[in-house]
C-alpha cells in the first residue's frame, strides 16, 4: 500500500524585515554569514525560529538532516542571517553590550504579513494507463493565523504557509499504479486544526503544552494513515491532505477573522476549537457550509442538539455515570456499595459525588454505610459484607481527602474483598486496593503503540508524556478517525467503533442535532 509520509514539525515562521546581532558564535560559508547554535534542552524548531526571526523552512534548508531526524539536544546547527559577510566576522560568545544614551537600539523585528496558501490543485483524475514522469508528491500546507489589531482596530489575519513536497512513490508502486485495471482518481482532504498553541508566548505552560502534543500526535496519524482506497466500483483512489494550522488563542475575535478571509471556504474537517464561544463562533459557519467539527477537549458543547455538523468527542458526566450505573447493576447480586458518610445532608457532598449517589440510590443497587470515623477506628466490619465485592464510594472527588484512610482499610483485620469505586483522576496514584471507574481512554499497548513510541521519537524528539490521558495519543486517534470518516471527500460517521491506541470512539447522534462519543469502558485497576 502506498502510504503518505508527513514531516511532522509545526511550521510556523516569521519574516525578518531587520536582523539584530545575537551573542552567538558566527560562520561565514559561501560568501554569506551564519550563526552557530548549539541546540538546548526541551527547545524545538519553531523556538529556535522565533528566537532568530528566521522561518523553520530556512534552517531545514541549511541543516537538511534535520528533516528525517528531527533536532538533537547540544547538536551544533546553522542559522542563516542576513547579516553581510566580512573578511574576518567576529566570534562573540558574550552578551551585546548596552546601549549609551543617544543610540539607537533596532526595534523588534515585526511579522510581514503573508498572502493566503497557494493551493496546488491535481487533476480530477489520471488513467490507469497513463505513466507519470516524476512520482505524485505530497504537498501539506500548514499555517498559523494570529489576532492583529491594528491603528484602525482592524481584525487581520497573518499567516505563513511552508508547503512541503515529498517523493513517497517507489518505482515498485509506480509500477503497481500502471497495472491496476481501474481509473486512478486523486482525492485531496483539507483539514483545519483550530487550536490555542499561544505561538507568542515566549514561556509556555503544561495547558499550552498539552495543545503541542495534541497537534504532534494529529501530524503522525497522517504519516501512518493508508492514502488509497478502493470504492464500490473498484476503481482506486490516492488521497492528498492539505494540513491549515491555525493559532486561534480563547478569543472569538481570531475565528471571526479567519471565516471572513475565506481561509475555511474549501476545508473538508475542522479540528478544535478549544473554547466553547469559539465553538459557537464556528459553529453556525459550519452547518452553513456543512463542515465536520470535530471539538476535542469540551464535554458541554454549544448547539451540538440542533448543529448536525458538530462531533463532540468528550461526555457528559451523566453518561458516563450511567454507564457505570449499567455495569454495576448487572453485577447486583455480587456487590456491596459502601457508602462512606462524612457530611450530614447530601447536598453538602461534590457534584459528582452526590450524582453517583443519587444514581446508586435511583438503581437501588445494594448498599451499606460507613463514616470515615469507623475507618479511622478500625471498625468498618460491620458495613462490609462476606462473600461478595464491597465497592467503596468516598465522600470527596480528591484523592488527597480519601488518602490518610488508605492504611486503615489495607489492616486486614476485616477480613473482606474491597474495591474502591475511584475518579478518573486517581488512577495515577499509588493505589494499593484494586479501583473501579469509567474512562474513555485506556491505557495504550501493543505492537501498533511500540510504533507510534518509535516513531514519535524519531520525529519530535522529545520524551513522550507520562501524563494519563496523553493529549499527543488524542490528537493522533481523533485524526485517524476523522480520516477514516473523510473516505471519498464525503463525511461519514462510521457505524462500528474505532479502536484507537488510546481512544476508542463511537459517534451517537444527538436527537436531530450533532453527534456524541458514547463509547465508554469501566475499567478495573
Amino acid at each position: 500500500m502506498r502510504k503518505i509520509l508527513l514531516y511532522g514539525l509545526l511550521l510556523v515562521s516569521a519574516c525578518m524585515q531587520a536582523q539584530e546581532l545575537l551573542p552567538y558564535p558566527m560562520d561565514t560559508i559561501d560568501g554569506k554569514v551564519y550563526y552557530r547554535y548549539t541546540v538546548e534542552k526541551s527547545i524545538g524548531l519553531y523556538r529556535i525560529s522565533k528566537n532568530f526571526g528566521v522561518s523553520q523552512e530556512d534552517i531545514l534548508r541549511i541543516n537538511p538532516d534535520l528533516r528525517e531526524r528531527g533536532l538533537r539536544f547540544e547538536e551544533q546547527i546553522l542559522i542563516p542571517t542576513n547579516l553581510p559577510a566580512t573578511k574576518s566576522p567576529e566570534v562573540s560568545d558574550a552578551p551585546a553590550a548596552p546601549a549609551e544614551q543617544g543610540d539607537t537600539i533596532a526595534a523588534k523585528p515585526k511579522v510581514k504579513p503573508l498572502p493566503r496558501a497557494e493551493r496546488i490543485e491535481r487533476p480530477a483524475r489520471t488513467t490507469a494507463g497513463e505513466r507519470r514522469a516524476n512520482p505524485l508528491p505530497f504537498v501539506g500546507a500548514v499555517l498559523a493565523a494570529k489576532r492583529d489589531t491594528s491603528a484602525h482596530g482592524d481584525p487581520t489575519t497573518q499567516a505563513d504557509t511552508t508547503e512541503i513536497a515529498m517523493d513517497t512513490t517507489s518505482s515498485e508502486e509506480a509500477d503497481v499504479f500502471d497495472t491496476v485495471q481501474s481509473v486512478h482518481y486523486t482525492d485531496t482532504i483539507r483539514l483545519a486544526y483550530l487550536l490555542p498553541l499561544h505561538a507568542d508566548v515566549s514561556q509556555r505552560s503544561p495547558m499550552i503544552d498539552r495543545f503541542y502534543d495534541f497537534y504532534a500526535g494529529s501530524l503522525l496519524a497522517l504519516k501512518h494513515h493508508d492514502a488509497t482506497y478502493v470504492d464500490s466500483l473498484g476503481e482506486k483512489h490516492i488521497v492528498y491532505y492539505e494540513v491549515q494550522t491555525y493559532d486561534v488563542g480563547k478569543t472569538t475575535e481570531t475565528i471571526t477573522a479567519l471565516i471572513d478571509s475565506g481561509a475555511l471556504a474549501r476545508t473538508n474537517a475542522i479540528v478544535g476549537p478549544a473554547y466553547n464561544k469559539q465553538v459557537e463562533a464556528v459553529s453556525g459557519y459550519a452547518q452553513a457550509h456543512d463542515i465536520p467539527v470535530m471539538v476535542p477537549f469540551l464535554p458541554s458543547v454549544p448547539d451540538i442538539t440542533t448543529n448536525t455538523s458538530l462531533l463532540k468527542f468528550n461526555t457528559y458526566d451523566e453518561i458516563q455515570i450511567a454507564t457505570l450505573m449499567d455495569y454495576l447493576d448487572t453485577l447486583r447480586s455480587e456487590i456491596n456499595i459502601v457508602l462512606v458518610d462524612a457530611y450530614a445532608s447530601s447536598k453538602d457532598y461534590p457534584g459528582g459525588i452526590r450524582k453517583l449517589r443519587d444514581s446508586i440510590a435511583a438503581r437501588r443497587l445494594p448498599t451499606t454505610r460507613t463514616t470515615i470515623r469507623q475507618i479511622l477506628a478500625d471498625s468498618v466490619s460491620a458495613a462490609l459484607k462476606d462473600s461478595v465485592e464491597n465497592i467503596l464510594l468516598f465522600h470527596s472527588e480528591r484523592y488527597s481527602n480519601v488518602q490518610l484512610l488508605m492504611p486503615y482499610l489495607l489492616t486486614g483485620k476485616h477480613g473482606k474483598r474491597l474495591t474502591i469505586l475511584s475518579q478518573y483522576a486517581w488512577q495515577t496514584e499509588r493505589i494499593v486496593l484494586p479501583q473501579l471507574f469509567t474512562s474513555v481512554f485506556s491505557l495504550p499497548q501493543g505492537e501498533a503503540y511500540a510504533r507510534y513510541e518509535q516513531d514519535f521519537a524519531q520525529y519530535f524528539a522529545h520524551q513522550l508524556s507520562s501524563t494519563h490521558p496523553r493529549y499527543d495519543l488524542l490528537g493522533y486517534d481523533l485524526t485517524r478517525y476523522m480520516l477514516q470518516a473523510l473516505q471519498g471527500g464525503t463525511f461519514r460517521v462510521p457505524d462500528n467503533v474505532y479502536e484507537g491506541l488510546q481512544s476508542s470512539i463511537k459517534l451517537t447522534r444527538i436527537g436531530e442535532g450533532g453527534y456524541e462519543n458514547t463509547h465508554i469502558t469501566v475499567e478495573r485497576r
